[in-house]
Order: structure tokens, then C-alpha cells, then sequence
């Protein structure tokens, strides 16, 4: 059942993301690129803010313990925000979330075998590789334009 719950969260979370760069681009139109990405994480760390009033464990004061690098996770965040946002009024959604999304799969498996992080190390078989080049194949098909 919890890992039914997981892949139903992923499944919304993907679909977040495709609206959230539409819904970014068409802001963007209104305020500007940046301003566009500022305002989404403002209202996305404003509702995480809330959330965390009820729901947090009150572990904050551990952030002196933390290592730098794992504090730089809202910035990647952020460029990626900025980059989709200004990429779709040039390459369309499609595009823009294909070629992320293939990248983001292949710098995962990278990251899932040498676990750089710490998180999870997994073997990785043919099959996962595979899958990798197949989702490349689809990029490309995806993004080719005649």
C-alpha cells in the first residue's frame, strides 16, 4: 500500500511539474522571467512554511549541522524554475520538459550507481540502462522538428 501511495504521489507530482511551467511561462508574460520564478518559489515557500508550522518536526535548529552542499538544493531548484520558464516561449513545453526530463534520468542513474550523496546505492542492470536509451530515443523524437 505504501509504495502504491508513493507512485500515486509521483504521478501528481509530475503532472505539478508540466503545469507549473505552463502556469510560470504564462505568468512570466505578465511580470518577466525572474520574476516569474520568484514569485513561484515565494508562494511555494510560503505554503511549505505553513505546512511546516502543523506538520514539521521542529528539527531547523540542526541546520548548523548540515553541510553546505546540501543546502544548495533551492538554488538548483531555482535555476531549473528560471530555465524552464524561459525555455518554453522558445522550444514549446514539450520540448523544454522532454530534454529535462531525459537529462534528469540519465544524471539519476549516474547518481544511483556511484550514490555520490549518500542516499540509496543501486545496481544498475541492462534493463535500466535500456530504458535510459529508449527515453533518449524518445527525447530526441520528441523534440525533432522538419
Amino acid at each position: 500500500m505504501h509504495k502504491l501511495f508513493v507512485i500515486l504521489l509521483l504521478v501528481l507530482a509530475g503532472s505539478f511539474v508540466s503545469l507549473q511551467a505552463s502556469i510560470n511561462a504564462r505568468l512570466a508574460k505578465h511580470v518577466g522571467f525572474l520574476e516569474s520564478a520568484f514569485i513561484s518559489f515565494f508562494i511555494g515557500t510560503l505554503t511549505l512554511l505553513i505546512i511546516m508550522l502543523f506538520k514539521g518536526e521542529n528539527n531547523l535548529k540542526n541546520i548548523t549541522e548540515v553541510p553546505a552542499i546540501y543546502l544548495t538544493g533551492g538554488l538548483l531548484g531555482a535555476i531549473f524554475v528560471y530555465s524552464i520558464t524561459y525555455s518554453i516561449h522558445i522550444t514549446g513545453v514539450t520540448t523544454a520538459l522532454a530534454i529535462t526530463i531525459g537529462v534528469q534520468l540519465l544524471v539519476g542513474i549516474i547518481l544511483d550507481k556511484f550514490d555520490p550523496m549518500n542516499v540509496i546505492k543501486l545496481n544498475i542492470s541492462l534493463t535500466n540502462i535500456l530504458g535510459i536509451i529508449l527515453i533518449i530515443i524518445g527525447v530526441i523524437l520528441t523534440t525533432w522538428r522538419k
